[in-house]
């Protein structure tokens, strides 16, 4: 038995999140331009978009449920040996903050990065991870002592 709620526009909280994170408003127009162009596509965009939801927005906009975009050349970004963490660097890049040191500063003075915030999945380890990277106590944010 499926108990999933669905919310009054007639899709689930989880799709409803889900085109919230793709920045789809939740308009069958809008949202068929999103399925068409690629915006949204099972396991890649976004973040917890998985086949049943995918099943789900299809039904929802009137498209069958099988349906996919074409796919496009998805530009891969290399990770650098630059002395960031996997896990850091990937949290910088789905946060589209360039990974340099005074982007990352400026990211860490102004909020935008957070741990347990945003962007997903940068929690406390990453953040002192992030914050060793360019130098700066992650409890304070001030500038360490001996780090060269």
């Amino acid at each position: 038995m499926n108990k999933t709620t669905h919310l009054a526009n007639g899709l689930s909280l989880r799709a409803n999140k889900c085109l919230e994170l793709a920045g789809v408003p939740v308009e069958k127009e809008a949202v068929f331009h999103a399925l068409r162009t690629g915006v949204l596509f099972p396991f890649l965009r976004p973040a917890q978009y998985g086949k049943t939801t995918h099943q789900e927005v299809c039904r929802w906009a009137g498209l069958p449920e099988s349906f996919l975009p074409p796919i496009r050349e998805v530009p891969v970004n290399i990770y650098p040996d630059n002395g960031l963490s996997y896990r850091a660097w990937r949290c910088l890049c789905r946060a589209g903050i360039p990974i340099t040191k005074a982007s990352v500063m400026q990211a860490l003075t102004t909020g935008a990065l957070c741990p347990g915030k945003r962007p997903y999945s940068y929690g406390k380890t990453t953040h002192a991870d992030v914050c060793c990277w360019v130098g700066i106590n992650s409890t304070t944010l001030q500038p360490l002592a001996n780090h060269s």
